[in-house]
Formats: structure tokens, C-alpha cells, sequence
């Protein structure tokens, strides 16, 4: 018997708003056929009115319980304008018109936190995708346990279906995930060993184990479940203006009615004037849109920390991107191998014993491309690696080199004026340059580029679609190779050669011009640059933690058609709240310039009140319906400047 209460309480508690309006509007309407069947009778007329009474107390009991407990907290608030209404109105012994207020007020509301709750909807999903139990492998047996209970260091099993409980490395198996939640890309990946994986992800079909590196609230999905919450909390300058004015309008509004009673003695026309003045869609202009839009910008992996930063975003004039690994894929490949003696074939053969204990990234190009044509590495020893040189090892060559030019003179190895225009021919094509040497000889030349990321074709474009003005590359890769990208995709200004210090110097020197920065970066190497510009968007954020929680946008799935996108929806979004604010504020002066020249009363104006609250907040949930960002860049061109 305790359970079914318990139940039923939970359930009034849940439904209680909309028992309230049913049973409300179920009065006003017994009410309303009561005088339409028998109009004269005196009988009738007071059940009329003593349905509408009952009508008004119980839509108006809610309002005035918190009226009086914002009251005692010392706040003046729209509830305190209805009840006092409402309560004139009964005084009065117009019931019709205490009830409409009530009622109405009690309906918007009710539709209010139907749209609110909407516009949350993409944080409900995120909450209910959070993965629960773990398959744990303990010695030869696997243990399903508490997802919160596993630990960094231990071996989870996924299977098909299964969602993935932490953010680690695979050590066995492949597998395809699902990791749409966390990034937005419709695709599963393909993973195995050495991949990276993320908490959240869904496995569908194959089998891993993967060792957990961060577990429960640290993983990134935990995080982008706290930072989404965190943003829909966030308000912007606009929002904190309304609520500040709510809190000096109402006591105004009281007075003015009072003064307008003392003025005309007309009791109905203060009270039509008190309600009128109920600033009810100025309220909810600003929050619908902005819970709507973040709400829209999660869905599509994009994570906006805010509505204070959505200003700063709808302001930004100047994007500044680093090169590698945001306008690039940040996986160098080979594509050229020149032989200066011997062939092609050696040349790769000896570049891949120096390079077979390197971790550079160019020797990952380098084996991968010699794995790729079927050469194995032969056998070397005395590996030494010469930072920002390259690599030296020795074989059955001889001393074998592999790195830039300062490694060969070091060694007394020069290049012949011929192989020096060959070199500087494959770096004026925007290649990264790699000398090989083989007993005291250059032997070959390896070209490596760093192939521009499919989606920047478009990027610059997409930019001034949305009112970006100018574009900037801030890298500190070498000037042909950053101008061959900045001539591929149209990027209007080239800074190459930079040091971390020097990328916090250009976007200064922006800021100093009176531009208003975001700079497009990894979250790692940038990490100054980041914390200087504006606007800061980080790529490669789901990799990240430190990434997630400092950047004003996180890119969870590493797209760049994702920045414009973000842009264009953070000034759609200010667009909405304008617009809603304009036509909220002239539906209020409207109104009681109607109810003074004696042509707007309270039932009407009321209905008209309430209406204006609906469409702005039917105009904020417009924002839930904005088409994704992977439909490519024509989501870019949001016609922002429409509003």
C-alpha cells in the first residue's frame, strides 16, 4: 500500500501542472455552458460564477505560492502581478476575468516547461547513453561489474552492443564503433590494437579488450555530460539584463496600477493594466532560444560552453587556424621518393632501418609507406635519434642518416648544387623534406605532405557566409608548405615559422586592430594561443580532457565544416533572442497603450498576452530544428543576418 502511494505521489508530482490546467479549464468550460444554456436565470449565474471562482482558486493557488515565497526571499515577481490580479478580480466579482488570468497564466507556464524540457532533450539522451555495467577481465574470468567500480589500468571486455565503459587503448581484437553521441559522425570506425577508443562509443559488431585510462566522471563522455548541463545553466548578458529588470518592472508596475486606480478610481482598469504589464513572454525570450540551441550544437558534436560565450562567438570577425592537425589530417604520408644514387627501392630500405625506432611523426610516414610497397627493414644497430636533426643508425651500408640538412653537414655530407634545386623543388610544392644518407653518400630524397582534411575545401567560403572577414594561418611549419595549404583553400594571410609565443603575439597584434578572434587549434600545442585569442575552438577534443574543459567550443568529431556551423548557429541563436525580445516588449507597449485608451480589457488582453508568449516561445524551439552540420557547408549559410 506504501508503494502505491509512493507512486501515485510521484506521479502527481510529475503531472501536476497539467492536472492542474485540466482541471481548471474543465470549470471555466462547466462554467461557460452553464450561461450558454440557461442565460438569465439567477441560479445559473452564480454556479457561473462560482465555477469560475473555483476555477481561478485552483489555478491560482500555484501562482501565489510562489509569489509569496519569492516575496519573502525579497523579490518582486511577475506571480506576485497575477495574484494580486486575480485576487482584485474576485474582489470585484468579475470571476470570468480572474479565472482567464490564472488559467492562462497557469497554461503558459505549463507549455514553458513542455518546451524547456524539449530543448533539454539532448542532455536527457546524453544521461541515459552513460554506460552502466563494464564486462571487466579478472585473471582467465570476465566479471560484469559496476561501471563507476572499474579502474585505470584494468582489462574491459566489450562485445557486440555493448557500450564502452571508459576512455582507453585497445590490446586486442577489432571492432566497429558507433560513436555518434560523443562526435556526430553517422559512421562506425573501425578500431584495433593501439587505437584510442572513448566511453560512450558503441561496439557494433566484433571483439576488444581495451585497457581503461580514465574511468567514470573522468572519461569524456562523462565530462560532455557535465559541460553540456553546466552550458544550459549558462546565461547570456541579454538573459541576466531581463532577469535583473523582472526584479525593478514588477514593483514599477504595482505602482503605476495604483496610481492609475487613485487617478480614475476605476478598479477594473488598474487591475487590466496590473495584468497587462506582465512581462511574461520578455521572460522566456532569451531562455527557450538558448537551451534550444545548445541543445541543437550537441547533437551535432558540437559543444558550446554557454550562452555568455554564444555572444562572444556571434561577434567573432577574424579565424585563425594552426596547420597541422586542424587544416590538415595531421598524418603525414610519403609522396615521393627520389633516388640520387641507387633506387627508389634502397632508398626507402635505408630510410626505414634508421627510422624503425624513431617516434617522430615523418618516421611513421616512412615505415608506413615501406610497409605499404612490401620492404622489411634490414638489420641495424647503434639507433641514435638527433632531435630536430633526424635519426642515425648503422647496417650493412655503412652510417645510415635520415633526417634534414643540418643532420648531413653535421656528418660532412654536402649536396651538390643539383641535388640542392632538387630539394628546394619538392619544398616548393609544400613538402616536408627528408635527405637519406648511406655510408658517407647522399643516396635519396623522400617527400612527405600532410594531406589537407577533406571538409577545408569549402572552409574559408563557409567563413564569410557567415560574416567571418578575413582568415589567418598561424603555424610553425615551414612558409612553402603553410602557403601551399593557405593557396588550396583560400586562407587570406600566412604566418609561418612561429613559436608558441610568437602565435600569442599575432593574435594580440588581431586584438589590437580592433578584431574580434577565434583561433581554430588541437588544445595541446596551442594551448597559449587558445588561451589568448577570443574564441577558442579545439579540434581533436574528444582526445583531450585538459581541451574539453578550457576551450569556449569543443569539436568532437574533428570536422572543420563544424566551425562555420558553430559560428553561424551562435549568431542564429542571438538572432532568435533579439527578435523575441523586440516583439516582447512591443506586444507589452502595445497592450497598455490598448488598455489606457479603453480598447484592450482583461480577458482579451490576456488571451493576447498569453498568445504573444507562445510564439516566442515556438519561435525559440525553431532553433531545435536546424539541419545538421553534416549535410555539409550549405548548413553554414544559416542566413544569420535575416534576423
Amino acid at each position: 500500500m506504501t508503494c502505491r502511494h509512493e507512486r501515485l505521489h510521484r506521479w502527481l508530482a510529475r503531472h501536476g501542472d497539467l492536472l492542474t490546467v485540466l482541471a481548471a479549464g474543465a470549470l471555466i468550460a462547466a462554467a461557460w455552458t452553464v450561461r450558454l444554456v440557461s442565460p438569465g436565470a439567477a441560479a445559473q449565474a452564480g454556479l457561473y460564477d462560482g465555477l469560475m471562482a473555483a476555477a481561478a482558486v485552483i489555478a491560482g493557488a500555484p501562482i501565489a505560492r510562489e509569489a509569496w515565497g519569492r516575496l519573502r526571499a525579497g523579490q518582486f515577481s511577475i506571480p506576485l502581478l497575477v495574484s494580486v490580479a486575480a485576487l482584485g478580480a474576485l474582489w470585484i466579482r468579475e470571476t470570468w476575468e480572474a479565472a482567464a488570468v490564472t488559467f492562462l497564466y497557469v497554461f503558459g507556464g505549463y507549455l514553458e516547461s513542455l518546451t524547456l524540457a524539449r530543448t533539454r532533450a539532448a542532455l536527457r539522451t546524453l544521461v541515459d547513453l552513460l554506460p552502466r555495467t563494464a564486462r571487466v577481465r579478472r585473471g582467465e574470468a570476465l566479471e560484469v561489474v559496476d561501471a563507476a567500480a572499474v579502474r585505470p589500468g584494468d582489462t574491459v571486455v566489450v562485445l557486440p552492443g555493448d557500450r564502452v565503459p571508459v576512455d582507453g587503448t585497445v590490446v586486442a581484437g577489432r571492432a566497429a564503433l558507433d560513436t555518434a553521441a560523443l562526435t556526430g559522425e553517422p559512421l562506425p570506425a573501425e578500431v584495433g590494437p593501439g587505437d584510442p577508443v572513448l566511453g560512450g562509443s558503441v561496439s557494433r559488431g566484433g571483439y576488444l579488450e581495451v585497457v581503461a585510462e580514465r574511468v567514470g566522471p573522468d572519461t569524456t563522455f562523462s565530462r560532455l555530460v557535465y559541460l553540456v548541463a553546466e552550458a544550459q545553466e549558462q546565461k547570456p548578458k541579454v538573459q541576466r539584463f531581463l532577469d535583473r529588470f523582472a526584479r525593478w518592472y514588477t514593483p514599477a508596475v504595482l505602482a503605476a496600477a495604483g496610481v492609475l486606480y487613485l487617478l480614475t478610481r476605476d478598479v477594473e482598469l488598474a487591475l487590466t493594466f496590473l495584468v497587462i504589464g506582465c512581462p511574461g513572454a520578455l521572460v522566456v525570450a532569451a531562455p527557450v532560444a538558448v537551451v534550444a540551441g545548445l541543445g541543437s550544437a550537441a547533437r551535432q558534436g558540437i559543444l558550446i560552453k554557454g550562452g555568455e560565450r554564444l555572444e562572444r562567438i556571434g561577434k567573432v570577425d577574424v579565424v585563425a587556424f594552426d596547420k597541422t592537425g586542424t587544416l590538415t589530417m595531421g598524418q603525414p604520408r610519403v609522396t615521393a621518393v627520389v633516388p640520387l644514387n641507387g633506387d627508389a627501392t634502397r632508398v626507402l630500405a635505408l630510410a626505414a632501418v634508421a627510422e624503425q625506432r624513431s617516434e617522430h611523426h615523418l618516421a611513421a610516414a616512412i615505415l608506413a609507406h615501406a610497409k605499404a610497397m612490401g620492404i622489411e627493414p634490414e638489420p641495424a644497430s647503434e639507433w641514435t635519434l638527433e632531435p630536430g636533426l633526424g635519426a642515425v643508425a648503422r647496417g650493412e651500408a655503412g652510417e645510415i642518416l635520415v633526417g634534414n640538412r643540418r643532420l648531413l653537414a653535421a656528418r660532412g655530407i654536402a649536396l651538390t648544387a643539383g641535388q640542392e634545386a632538387l630539394v628546394a623543388a619538392r619544398e616548393a610544392e609544400g613538402e616536408t623534406v627528408a635527405l637519406v644518407a648511406a655510408g658517407g653518400v647522399p643516396v635519396g630524397i623522400i617527400g612527405i605532405t600532410d594531406p589537407i582534411r577533406p571538409e577545408a575545401a569549402g572552409l574559408v567560403a563557409a567563413l564569410r557566409r557567415v560574416g567571418v572577414r578575413r582568415t589567418v594561418m598561424l603555424t610553425g611549419d615551414h612558409r612553402a608548405a603553410a602557403e601551399r595549404v593557405a593557396r588550396r583553400l583560400g586562407v587570406d594571410e600566412v604566418r609561418a615559422g612561429l613559436l608558441p609565443e610568437e602565435k600569442v603575439a599575432a593574435i594580440r597584434s588581431l586584438q589590437a586592430q580592433g578584431h574580434v578572434v577565434a583561433m581554430v587549434g588541437d588544445g595541446v600545442n596551442d594551448a597559449p594561443a587558445l588561451a589568448t585569442a577570443d574564441v577558442s575552438i579545439a579540434m581533436g577534443a574528444s582526445g583531450t580532457r585538459a581541451a574539453l574543459e578550457a576551450a569556449d567550443v569543443a569539436l568532437m568529431a574533428d570536422r572543420l565544416d563544424m566551425v562555420p556551423y558553430a559560428i553561424g548557429l551562435s549568431r542564429r541563436i542571438l538572432a532568435v533572442v533579439r527578435q523575441n525580445v523586440a516583439f516582447a516588449v512591443a506586444v507589452v507597449v502595445l497592450l497598455l497603450a490598448g488598455v489606457l485608451g479603453r480598447v484592450v480589457f482583461l480577458g482579451s488582453g490576456m488571451l493576447i498576452h498569453e498568445a504573444s508568449v507562445l510564439l516566442v516561445i515556438l519561435n525559440g524551439m525553431r532553433l531545435l530544428r536546424t539541419p545538421g552540420a553534416g549535410d555539409g557547408y550549405v548548413q553554414a549559410d544559416l542566413q544569420v543576418h535575416s534576423g
